[in-house]
């Protein structure tokens, strides 16, 4: 909370700017490091492996606290006013929804500092955890990181004087100072080390290239050849990988506390060349595009074997998105929808079941967009769910003196469900699939009077979420939930569904002209425009971010 003295204890440049290592450097991972990056999924927090706890499942030697012990996380917690953000029962008006006592940090909250300085000696010494420890519980200072004006005004001397997000969410939460009684610690809920498991698909190296989310310092390889595009178990135990030149989807174990942590556990023989792949937040199935063969394969997450294959309608099939299943909100439908983007620019609609007698979801594509998204790059889930929709990120024809032209330009697009007949459907017998009384529409495209390029990926800000609470399993659900910090879009509290992230910004990487001058546009959610991202510079300014292709969030999915 004080300024820097050099490189190593300094801290950021401002909301929007990159952030750089000690060698003032912002490409915090390069060659050889990594090779190229075709995906990314941030996994389980570090501190369930590396954590300044007691020996043996601390601290090794150079450090170690009891006040850091798995035992003494715990902390009543409630919703914010407007259940966007979860806060401690202290700072709420209610009492607790849940007790957070959940393996690792809690993502729903951010630790000060954020990033921390590196300090010597460092907190300990193996595993070497360099950061300093977050702000104790105990700490009597005024909490300076609220909602406010994060940029001030650069022209008549006024500085910051808040966060960007609408809502508080940080939270002096860390451990107490190490004490020789566990009876004299308080109780936690933030710990060291800070940041999660990044899982990096480097396709050119043949490997998974496992990192520090937060020094970007790598942690692991797991070679896996043509490793292109990741899923992540709405769990978090398990990551599959698409091998395109294998024919293969790979599973691996990500779950901190297996014996077979960071191994590949099982193989899936797919269609041709498979690429684009997404989990059902529910932990149902997870659903393969085989680009190659036009089909998409979907395996079940029971056997981890391919249940069923689709094909209807299908181009090239290359990314996917799937929305859950409407229960208690949503159209009620009780399916989940998965949105399936080919390489023609089409999207083509998948209902799950159970289908068959009594079933109410055809388990099969249902509808394929009469419209084409030119060029197509990208599609993932809106994260409000109130209604099934997705952003797709795409080229656009340009139009002079209101006719289209030849050229083409950028533009991000969310497709919805825009009306629905409310609750399950059964099936009728010899029914051909349909969308049966669903309305399909373009809600909002934001094209070249924002974008400043072609855009080529897409993800949300993470600052207000409700992800600390725990998952509720689904009807379907196969394998076991995760106490806290689960990836699934919708929490359940007291009965009513709640959108897990509440995001207020769209990040756009876009490619503009010649090589290396790409950037990240930031689009403001609730106005779809484009925002300024540098008080100090005239105009309207992105996040300048040489060769920018792809983007990843926590709720990425």
């Amino acid at each position: 909370m004080l300024p820097g003295t050099s490189t190593i204890d300094g801290g950021s440049a401002g909301v929007f700017s990159l952030t750089r290592n000690s060698f003032l450097d912002d490409r915090l991972l390069a060659a050889p490091g990594v090779s190229s990056i075709s995906d990314m999924l941030i996994g389980q927090p570090l501190d369930r492996v590396f954590s300044n706890g007691p020996a043996p499942f601390g601290c090794q030697a150079g450090g170690g606290s009891l006040c850091e012990l798995d035992t003494l996380r715990f902390t009543p917690v409630t919703l914010s006013q407007n259940s966007r953000t979860v806060v401690p029962v202290s700072a709420g008006t209610s009492g607790p929804v849940a007790n957070y006592e959940g393996p690792g940090n809690p993502i729903s909250w951010a630790p000060s500092p954020n990033p921390p300085p590196l300090i010597t000696p460092p907190t300990c010494l193996v595993p070497n955890i360099p950061g300093q420890r977050p702000t104790s519980i105990d700490t009597q200072v005024t909490n300076l990181l609220a909602p406010g004006d994060p940029f001030g005004d650069p022209t008549h001397g006024i500085p910051p004087t808040g966060l960007l997000t609408p809502e508080q969410n940080s939270f002096f939460a860390g451990p107490s100072a190490a004490q020789s009684q566990v009876s004299l610690c308080t109780p936690y809920a933030l710990r060291t080390q800070i940041g999660h498991f990044l899982y990096i698909a480097d396709r050119v190296a043949g490997q998974v290239v496992v990192a520090n989310s937060n020094s970007l310092r790598v942690l692991q390889r797991i070679p896996l050849p043509d490793a292109t595009e990741l899923a992540m178990s709405g769990g978090m135990r398990l990551l599959a990988v698409t091998q395109p030149s294998l024919d293969l989807v790979s599973f691996v174990d990500i779950d901190p506390a297996s014996l077979t942590f960071h191994q590949i556990v099982h193989t899936t023989q797919v269609g041709n060349s498979p690429r684009g792949i997404a989990w059902t937040p529910d932990n149902e199935d997870i659903l393969v595009c085989n680009e190659g063969s036009g089909s998409v394969s979907i395996i079940s997450m029971a056997t981890l074997n391919v249940r069923k294959v689709v094909r209807r309608g299908l181009d090239r099939p290359f990314a996917i998105a799937i929305t859950p299943r409407e229960t208690n909100f949503g159209f009620q439908r009780n399916t989940y929808l998965a949105w399936i983007l080919d390489r023609s620019g089409h999207v083509s609609l998948f209902e799950s079941g159970p289908n068959g007698v009594n079933g109410w979801g055809f388990d099969d594509i249902i509808w394929r967009t009469p419209y084409v998204f030119p060029e197509a790059k990208a599609i993932q889930p809106d994260p409000h769910n109130s209604r099934p929709s997705v952003w797709i990120a795409h080229r656009v024809k340009l139009h002079a003196n209101g006719n289209p032209t030849t050229q083409l330009g950028g533009a991000v697009s969310n497709l919805a469900v825009d009306s629905a007949t409310v609750g399950p459907i059964p099936l009728a017998f010899g029914q051909a699939p349909n969308l049966r009384n669903r309305q399909m529409k373009i809600e909002v495209s934001i094209g070249d009077d924002q974008l400043t390029g072609t855009p080529t990926d897409l993800a949300f800000d993470d600052q207000r979420n409700l992800g600390m609470l725990a998952v509720t399993p689904g009807q379907f659900s196969a394998g076991s939930t995760i106490l806290a910090n689960g990836r699934h879009p919708v929490r359940q509290v007291n009965g009513v569904a709640l959108d897990t992230n509440s995001p207020s910004f769209l990040f756009v990487p876009v490619r503009r002209g010649a090589p290396g001058q790409e950037q990240i546009d930031v689009i403001r959610l609730s106005s779809f425009t484009r925002i300024d991202t540098n008080a100090f510079l005239p105009g309207t300014q992105s996040i300048p971010a040489a060769g920018a292709n792809t983007v990843a969030n926590y709720f990425r999915q």
